[in-house]
């Protein structure tokens, strides 16, 4: 009698669990007064982007959604575990009086995220179901008694995660024969973390410090065509080939976060540093996708009247510019409540396109010309003609710098004058293609997909300071502050 009462009662939580998991599977936001209760509680939390709450490296708090929420009047804590604790004392277990749970998610003395071992707890804390969305921690410990508020979670072991690990000799010296995927290290990479993907691997590889070789290398689900991070996020975004989905990637966990599915491929990808706004076009959904790196979430699509190819972002964020992919025309996009799209020039074969506050930048790979054009009235301001080839360029401090594959030629623009002001011959052996600005230095280094050399040029010197040999062709490039990697 006893085994099938306690047959029935599994049976029915589980159901239960079942019918919390219908109501809150899309649930990715704490309710309102829960999320204000617990900054209140504890200032310096911060919530993720399954509603986890972050309270340091080592602690978080994994809330439970209940089957049914309380309408209170006064949201309060009824059940703590320790007993008589506040949200301050950061206690295991905390159950609210609208029936909302937090489970604190810690670490063990062994550094293994565990939850509380504690048993004689609420049936409320049984009732619940974690998010349904929530990044399980690989090798999570979870207690017998709490495995029905996993819902259809799985916990990835420790081996099931998206790293393969290449070099974990760290005793080895340095020395000048390079293998593959190898550069010699760079003092200016010290406190860096550099991830780099090549023009026919899926494998993202992940450099530390100064490394040599690759530590490990991070699966992504194809071939990218594009990443775009910020220093102030740990989030990437990836756009792929041939995949109608983009991923994000935690570059502090180093995993692969989520996948956020579009209409069609993307084309392409820019991101606004200030705000960590990314923009992804569409050219056959003709769509413009605006993604949340701060919460990982698709904000919204704009929808255009043309198929948006290559674009860029303004520097002050109010502006995309894009080229439309079947005409060739390039437009600009004003943001806001009323998106407004104008027409601007047609350009042949635009390999770069740049925004600042007063004009837009388009570079043409054929004609091997930079058109600039004034914001405001969208007439062509200046014309230059630049080496063979150009391929990328940025914007530093009133400057561009134009990269000239062919010759292997930096042409610098200063945007005041109106005019070239240096054309500097780099290396002509290889094919350099993309130009990289190193996090909190004055220097850009110089990759390309045929190079086999690493060129660093000093931004104030205006002079090439370095050459150093490396077997590894950059298709994409991301270079991190460490320190401030971890601490995000």
């Amino acid at each position: 009698m006893k085994t099938l009462w306690g047959k029935g009662f599994k049976f029915f939580i589980t159901l239960f669990a079942l019918v919390v998991f219908a109501q809150n599977a899309n649930a990715s936001q704490l309710p309102i007064e829960v999320w204000e209760y617990v900054k209140e509680q504890l200032p310096s939390a911060s919530q993720r982007f399954d509603s986890v709450v972050v309270v340091s490296p080592d602690v978080m708090y994994i809330p439970l959604y209940p089957a049914q929420t309380n309408a209170v009047n006064t949201l309060k804590i009824e059940y703590s575990y320790p007993s008589g604790k506040t949200l301050k004392d950061k206690p295991e277990i905390v159950v609210f009086n609208n029936n909302f749970v937090l489970l604190k998610l810690f670490k063990d003395k062994n550094g293994d995220y565990t939850l509380t071992s504690y048993e004689d707890f609420p049936m409320k804390v049984k009732l619940g179901v974690m998010p349904q969305d929530m990044l399980v921690p690989p090798g999570l410990k979870m207690p017998d008694n709490l495995k029905l508020v996993l819902g259809d979670l799985i916990i990835p072991s420790k081996e099931e995660g998206n790293l393969v690990y290449l070099n974990k000799d760290k005793s080895k010296k340095t020395g000048d024969t390079l293998m593959k995927n190898e550069f010699l290290p760079l003092a200016e990479f010290k406190n860096k973390k550099t991830y780099i993907t090549t023009a026919n691997s899926k494998f993202m590889l992940v450099y530390d410090d100064s490394s040599k070789a690759p530590l490990y290398e991070l699966k992504l689900s194809s071939l990218p065509s594009k990443i775009v991070a910020s220093n102030s996020t740990k989030f990437a975004l990836v756009v792929y080939f041939a995949n109608k989905n983009l991923e994000i990637i935690d570059l502090k966990n180093e995993r692969i976060l989520t996948q956020i599915p579009l209409d069609d491929v993307a084309k392409d990808a820019d991101i606004d540093v200030h705000t960590n706004m990314a923009y992804v076009s569409s050219q056959s959904a003709n769509t413009i996708y605006c993604v949340d790196l701060n919460s990982a979430k698709l904000a919204k699509a704009i929808r255009l009247e043309q198929s948006p190819s290559r674009l860029a972002v303004s520097t002050d964020g109010s502006a995309i510019v894009f080229i439309d992919g079947i005409s060739g025309e390039l437009f600009t996009l004003q943001l806001g409540e009323n998106a407004q799209v104008n027409p601007v020039a047609k350009v042949k074969n635009i390999s770069k396109v740049m925004c600042d506050k007063q004009f837009i930048y388009a570079i043409s790979r054929t004609e091997n010309k930079m058109y600039v054009y004034d914001r405001a009235t969208l007439a062509l301001a200046d014309e230059e003609n630049l080496n063979e080839k150009p391929l990328d360029a940025i914007m530093y401090q009133g400057k561009i710098y134009i990269l000239c594959a062919k010759e292997g030629v930096l042409e610098v623009y200063d945007s005041v004058e109106k005019k070239i002001i240096l054309s500097q011959q780099l290396d002509k052996d290889g094919f350099y293609s993309k130009i990289t600005l190193v996090p909190d230095q004055h220097n850009i280094l110089i990759t390309g997909v045929n190079s086999k050399r690493f060129l660093l040029f000093d931004l104030e010197k205006m002079s090439l300071i370095k050459k150093q040999p490396a077997l590894i062709d950059v298709s994409n490039i991301i270079i991190m502050d460490k320190t401030r990697v971890q601490d995000l």
